[in-house]
Parts: C-alpha cells; structure tokens; sequence
C-alpha cells in the first residue's frame, strides 16, 4: 500500500464504521474490497493488518452497533473472509476474538439482523472466502456454522441458496482432503467425522420424500461433481446410487430438472468416465422416465460428450427426433422417414396443446440446432428427414401445409403467426445447412421456396425476417464452395434474382429493424459471393446499391452504421481485383469512396469521439478500398466519372448522419 493510500485509510475506515455517514451506492465498497483482494494477493494479509489496525477497529466497531446499516455490516464480513483466508491472519484475527464476532453465535446469526438478505449473503461469502485452511475448518465444525450452512440451502433468496451449496460443498471437499490419512473406504466407519455427517444429511434428504429437501440435496452433489473430480467421489456416489434411483421411480418426480443437472455434471467427470459405471444405467432410466419437457436438455448435454456410450447417444437423439416425426408424418402420411422414431403417447400429448406444443418445439428445434454445431457425433444423424421436417414446421407456420390427421390439423392451427416456432425453425434450417452436399434437388427446391416465402411475407416479423437472411447467407455456397453442377448454379442465380427484389422492398420498410437486417444480409451476401461474377451483375443491374447509399441518412443510427459498412465493403471489394466490379472504371469507385469519407469527415467532433473505433475502422475501410482522402482523386483520376448508380452525395460540412453510431458492427 502506498504512502497516500495509508494515510486516507483511519479516515474511510472511520466514516464508514460511523452510522451517521449512511452510503447511497455502494459500489465504493466493492471497489474497496476488489482493492483489497489484490493487495492481499501481491502482499502479506497480516503485515496489511498489522501495519493499519483501523481495519480491525473497524470490523469490531461495526459488529457492536446495535443496529449497523446492513449494507456496511454484509461488507465488513466480506472483508473479513478476505483476511482471514490466510492462515496467520486467521489466528491475528481470533485472538480479538473477530472472527468468532462476525462467524460465530455472537455475530449476527442470534440477532434480528440475520432477516436482512444482504447479511446472510455477507456470511456466506465471507465464510467461503475464509476457508481456504485446517483452523478455517475447524472454527465452522466446531461453533456450529454446519447447521447453518444447511438451513440456508433453504433460504428464499436463490443468490444465498446457491452460496450455501457452493459453501457446503468446498467444506465437503475440505474435510475428505484435510485428512489425507483417512482415505475413504467402503466402510463410512472410516470416514473423517464432517464427512460422515454430511453424507449422512444427503441420505436422509434423499429419502425423506420432502422435494424441497431432496433438491437441496441434489443441488449440493452437483455442486460437488463440477468441482471436485477425484476418484474419491465415484465411491461416494456408490454409496448414494441405490438411493437417487429410487428418486428416479417415484410418482409423481417432482426433482426431474435436479436429476438431470446432476446426471450431466457427473457425466462431465474423468471419474465416471468408465462405460461400465453405474452412472449409465440410471441415465438410461432417466431418459425413459422423465418427461420429454425434461429429458430434452440431458440427451442434448449427453450428445455433446465424447465419453458417452454410443448406445446412450442414440437413444438420447431418438428423444429429440420424435416430434419432428410426428410433424412430418402430419403433413405426408404416405412416405416412410428412416431414422425418424415412431412418435409416443406423450409426444402426441404435448402437442395436442397450444401452450405446451409451442413451447416443446421450440426446445427441440434449439436442442437439435444446437447437435449441428457438436464437432463429430458419435451416432448417425438422419439430416434428410430432419430437413423436411422443418421445411413441414415451416410451412404450418405460414398455413401452406396440408394436414391429414386430426393431431396435424392441430399443430397447423397452433403454429399458424407463431414468430417462435419460426424463428426456431429458421435457426435449424440455417444450421442443418452443414449437410448442403447431400441434399437432393427436390428438398433443395423446398428449402429455396419456404425461405423466399418468409423473406417476402409482410407478416414476418423483424426477429423472423433477420433469421430468414441468415439462414438463406449459410444456404448459399460461398466461392470456395461453388458447385460444379449446372443445375445446382442456376437454382442459386435464379434465388438470388428472385431475393434482389425482396432486398430492394425491405430498404423500403418502415421498421428500422428490417432495413437494418437487409443491410446485413447484403453485407454478407457480398462477402460470400465475392468470387462470382454473376451475383456482382445482378447486384449492379438493381437498385440495391442506390437504395443503400440513400440510407446513409436514415434517421435511425443503428441503420447508417449498417450502410456504411455495406457500402464500404463494395468499396473495398471493388477494389481488391482488378476482375471485380468497378475494375473497368476505377473513378466510379472513387465517387463511392468520396460520398463515405466526406460523410465521416463532417462529423462533429463530439460525434466523431462517441463512434470511436466504429468510424476509424469505417474511415481505414474507405482508404483500404481505393486511397482517396477526402473525396480527393488521386493523380490521374477524374472526379466527374459517372458511377455505377447514382449519387447523391453528402457534401462536407452537411449535418452529420452518424452521430450517436452505437452498433460496433464492422467485421472485417
């Protein structure tokens, strides 16, 4: 600690121990107990206390007050935690009997000031902060913190709840490890005492058909699992197995979500890696026995696993699958989708509801978007009917497919205007093009189709429309992916005339939503199409590009950022290759750059500061696309060269189009 800092110290510590000086914020304390931290873990705790004891006054003079302001009382038991995780401070600490004040009976655990939600969280952090050593340890076990500890796994705060498990589990783990000499056993007889007696809590929790009890429990043995990965917790989970199965047949299971919380962060653990572990077994139950609602979240985290056995993986998938498959037999009863799974009974009754149908698919179009990004699936994955299926999902929302089944007709009615099953759909429908190659003409043809239905529909919502261009960029093959095949070049050159239009009316659309996502997509478009001299002939021949630059002085910024950056990037695409646009007639492109750099350069200085990085990278971008400054041409160039469209330029010195730029949305 520095000289000046020393010196202000007595004075804060004495303020802040004063009840007449009460804070409006307390952000200085966290700065004040971050400052701290870091000089305990560059410094000695101990010298720290010994050389300024107004810290030690202050702790004390706040735990006698009879009634201390809650918030600097939570704050001295933090700062307490902080000193004593050393061991000498500790003991430094003890013999004034502070610790004993701020953890102990006689600090605010027997007074009215434990009601206070702030206090408790105070204590719980500063307990877990201070145990960090065998004395830490010995102080909880022996002044009665463990029954504490316990009763706030209860606690109506879910902030304190949560502390107290991470806290019941790090003195868990203290207690097996600071007894090096009594490893575990089978025989709990053998066990440390604090072991033996947490345990013996988890057991009776689990069995005391309490579901508020039973998922305290099963909240600290997931808390344990994450943290703690040693051989050690395989043989506690022997002991407690037979117990937690039982859980798993009960009616009604009311701890579901618990249970798969638990069976993933074990899952996630070397020490139960081994496929012959009896974890498996009770994870194979459990996706049979638990809901879909729930089950869904423990096959997705399973199929991310590498350490899972494969047979758990596709039993997993097939979870996922199934109402999927429902769907697209609603709509074509006549073909048979290998790898679909027959759907059940309760599949059936999930979707023969409007509340649960939505949500359900919902989860399962995330869940199964979220398999397309696992790096190498252990299990065969049916993309062929998937993608039909969502194509039908698709086609319900917007009314054109045709159900054959009363279920069908059911899910066409609540999925018709549905924005979050659409937007879901799209989300997957973007995902699954990873399996593009091997998509037939036909589906390729469908795919095309329901995504320039959404693109065109006025009833697409803003959120639907921008998931809409983001799913067509990742079905478009970039130039280094361009097919071979003439049938596949003309169907991506007709969508892509087809969608120009769609792009043009959506500049024009009175939500600045959609003008902003269709200056994204054109954006990206260009980016990925760079290569294909085609899309660069269409693109000219439209009115895009004057649409664009006219929105350079749209009164939204999110939207001006936008066109910039569009047009900066046909900027510098242009320029990159003498075979690309604008090659033929470098002063047209020159003209482009002018009409950005002089809009940069009206700026206001102000305006100019709160873009920061934004316009710098906008202002780099229109150098690197040609090396104009200002608007000026360069020696040899003419500056009455006529553009590729029109323009209507922003003159130096005009209003600023790009104050209050917020969107940092510059990628190149």
């Amino acid at each position: 600690m520095d000289r000046k800092c020393s010196q202000l110290l007595p004075t804060v510590c004495t303020i802040l121990a004063d009840p007449r000086h009460p804070l409006s914020d307390d952000t200085c304390l966290e700065k004040l107990l971050d400052w701290f931290k870091m000089l305990i873990n560059t410094g000695s705790s101990l010298l720290l206390l010994e050389e300024n004891p107004c810290l030690k006054e202050l702790v004390l003079a706040v735990l006698r007050q009879e009634e201390p302001n809650p918030t600097i009382l939570s704050f001295v038991l933090r700062l307490t935690g902080i000193f004593a995780a050393s061991e000498s401070s500790f003991q430094h600490l003890q013999q004034g009997e502070v610790v004993f004040g701020a953890f102990g009976e006689a600090g605010p655990l027997s007074s009215a000031l434990w009601e206070d939600m702030s206090i408790r969280s105070g204590w719980v952090q500063g307990v877990y902060s201070m145990l960090q050593h065998y004395s830490a340890f010995q102080f909880l076990c022996n002044s009665g913190s463990l029954d504490v500890i316990f009763a706030l796994q209860g606690d109506p705060s879910l902030f304190v709840a949560s502390g107290a498990n991470r806290l019941l589990a790090r003195v868990l783990i203290f207690s097996v490890q600071s007894e090096p000499s009594r490893l575990l056993s089978s025989m709990d007889c053998d066990w440390p005492a604090c072991t033996r007696m947490i345990v013996a809590r988890v057991e009776e929790s689990l069995k005391s058909h309490s579901a508020s009890r039973a998922k305290h429990s099963l909240q600290l043995l997931t808390t344990l699992f994450e943290h703690n990965q040693d051989a050690w917790t395989e043989l506690l989970w022997s002991r407690i197995a037979g117990t937690v199965e039982s859980l798993l047949t009960e009616e009604p299971l009311q701890v579901g979500h618990q249970l798969v919380d638990l069976f993933l962060s074990m899952a996630r653990s070397p020490a139960f890696g081994c496929p012959e572990c009896s974890l498996w077994k009770l994870v194979a139950l459990a996706l049979k026995t638990l809901s879909l609602t729930q089950s869904g979240p423990l096959a997705l985290g399973l199929l991310k696993l590498e350490a899972c056995p494969q047979a758990i993986q596709v039993q997993g998938l097939g979870l996922l699958l199934q109402p999927m498959g429902c769907v697209l037999r609603g709509a074509s009863p006549s073909l048979e989708f290998p790898g679909l799974p027959p759907e059940s009974a309760s599949v059936e009754s999930l979707l023969s509801s409007r509340a649960s149908c939505v949500s359900f698919l919902c989860q399962t179009l995330a869940h199964l978007e979220e398999v397309q990004y696992v790096a190498s699936l252990a299990v065969d994955f049916p993309h062929k009917p998937l993608l039909q299926s969502v194509v039908t999902v698709l086609q319900f929302c917007v009314g054109l497919a045709i159900p054959v089944s009363p279920l069908a007709a059911k899910i066409g009615n609540f999925l018709v205007g549905c924005f979050r099953v659409q937007r879901a759909a799209l989300g997957l429908l973007g995902a699954l093009s990873r399996w593009a190659t091997s998509v037939s003409d036909e589906v390729m043809e469908q795919i095309f189709d329901i995504l320039l239905v959404y693109l065109k529909s006025p009833d697409s919502s803003p959120a639907v429309l921008k998931k809409a261009f983001q799913a067509t960029l990742k079905w478009l093959p970039s130039t280094s992916e361009a097919s071979d095949s003439a049938g596949d070049f003309q169907r991506h050159k007709q969508f892509l005339r087809d969608m120009l239009p769609v792009l043009q009316k959506r500049m024009h659309s009175p939500s600045w939503e959609v003008r902003d996502s269709a200056l994204e997509h054109l954006t990206q478009a260009m980016k990925r199409l760079r290569g294909q001299e085609w899309f660069w002939q269409e693109l000219l021949s439209s009115e895009v590009l004057p649409l664009a630059e006219g929105l350079l002085a749209d009164p939204e910024s999110y939207v001006r950022a936008s066109a910039v950056e569009a047009l900066g990037q046909f900027s510098l695409l242009a320029s990159a290759d003498s075979k690309k646009p604008g090659s033929e007639n470098n002063g047209s492109n020159k003209e482009v750059q002018y009409s950005l750099l002089s809009t940069f350069l009206s700026l206001p200085f102000h305006a100019a500061r709160q873009g920061g990085g934004i316009q710098t990278g906008r202002l780099q971008l229109c150098l690197q696309g040609g090396g104009t400054l200002g608007g000026f041409p360069l020696k040899g160039q003419s500056r009455n060269t006529v553009a590729p469209w029109k323009l209507n330029r922003i003159r130096p010195g005009s209003p600023s189009n790009f104050q209050n730029v917020r969107k940092p949305k510059c990628s190149f």
